[in-house]
C-alpha cells in the first residue's frame, strides 16, 4: 500500500504513524529501504477491528403465563471480524445450553420463575467482550366481557 504523508499519516524516520485508525486502513504495508550496500523490504498486514456492539431485542417483553418468549442478541461487527460466541444468562446465572453462536433465545411455556433479567454476553475469539440485557415480565390476561340485556 502506497502511503503518502497526509492529515492522518506521518513518516517519523523509519516509523509510519497512522492517527485515528479506521477499518479502511486495514491492508498490507511494505517498507522498502536501499543504500549502497543493497536493498531490503518487509511486509506487514494491518488488521483493524471494530468494537463489538450488542443489543438484545426486544429490551422489554411482557408474556402471559404459559406463553412463549423470544429474545434476539444482535451483534454488530465488521464483516471480516472473526467468530463470536454468545452466552445467555438469567438473573446473573448462565443458562444451560448457551455458550455457542446462537443469537436466539426461545422460552416456551413461561412460568413465574421465568420472569427476570436476561443478559447476552458476546465474546470474540480475539478476547473482546460486550453485553446487553432485556427484561421479561409476566403479563396479565385480559378478558373481555359482553353484557346482553333483553328489553
Amino acid at each position: 500500500m502506497l502511503v503518502l504523508s497526509g492529515p492522518r499519516t506521518r513518516l517519523l524516520g523509519s516509523v509510519l504513524a497512522i492517527e485515528a485508525v479506521t477499518l479502511e486502513d486495514s491492508g498490507v504495508y511494505r517498507c522498502s529501504a536501499s543504500n549502497p550496500g543493497g536493498e531490503a523490504s518487509a511486509e506487514i498486514r494491518l488488521i483493524v477491528t471494530a468494537p463489538l456492539h450488542v443489543e438484545v431485542t426486544p429490551p422489554l417483553l411482557s408474556v402471559h403465563l404459559g406463553g412463549n418468549a423470544e429474545f434476539r442478541c444482535e451483534v454488530g461487527t465488521h464483516p471480516q471480524a472473526g467468530p463470536h460466541f454468545i452466552t445467555w444468562y438469567k438473573d446473573g446465572r448462565q443458562l444451560p445450553g448457551s455458550g455457542r453462536q446462537s443469537e436466539l433465545l426461545r422460552l416456551n411455556g413461561i412460568g413465574r420463575d421465568d420472569r427476570g433479567m436476561y443478559q447476552c454476553i458476546v465474546r470474540k475469539s480475539e478476547g473482546d467482550t460486550a453485553q446487553a440485557s432485556a427484561e421479561l415480565q409476566l403479563g396479565v390476561k385480559r378478558y373481555s366481557s359482553m353484557k346482553h340485556s333483553a328489553d
